[in-house]
């Protein structure tokens, strides 16, 4: 009896009608331009220099430029919430960043995870490991490894 190897069946040859384009694992949402991001730049440091640091960081969390213009502007605003971190840790002990991950929402949280693995790839990040670090520690810690799961799996980039 002859039997067919399952492992060496190409399924997607079988159901052709599911297959899905490149345009349409694009997420549907509104493409941000580099002055709305400008905007909220402005914002955050505008916070940041009167002591609401928590505020900051939602609002950068809560305006990721998922669908952009151009490059420049998704990395002007990872830029921006990098200098959000810096800020926290700068005016803040270690022990009180869990505080600032606790007050966050679950998709806050999770854009939190993008941009800490966005940072550590960057150069200026790479610079900083130690308290990027401290914010992955403190964050992943608080909400699980859940939103690594969900940053592995999400197809909105930051």
């Amino acid at each position: 009896m002859a039997t067919e190897d399952w492992r060496k069946i190409d399924i997607d040859a079988l159901e052709p009608e599911y297959h899905l384009s490149a345009a349409e694992l694009v997420p549907d949402l509104p493409q941000v331009s580099q002055s709305q991001i400008s905007s909220v730049a402005q914002q955050v440091r505008s916070q940041l220099s009167s002591g609401q640091f928590q505020q900051a960081l939602e609002l950068a969390l809560d305006n990721a430029p998922y669908i952009a213009d151009s490059p420049q502007t998704k990395e002007m605003h990872a830029k921006t919430v990098f200098e959000i971190l810096c800020s926290i840790k700068n005016n803040n002990n270690v022990s009180e960043l869990g505080q600032f991950v606790k007050s966050l929402n679950q998709e806050q949280q999770d854009t939190l995870i993008k941009y800490l693995y966005k940072s550590m790839s960057e150069p200026y990040g790479q610079k900083q490991g130690g308290l990027l670090l401290n914010w992955f520690e403190k964050t992943v810690e608080i909400t699980g490894v859940g939103a690594i799961a969900r940053y592995m799996t999400d197809r909105r980039t930051v």
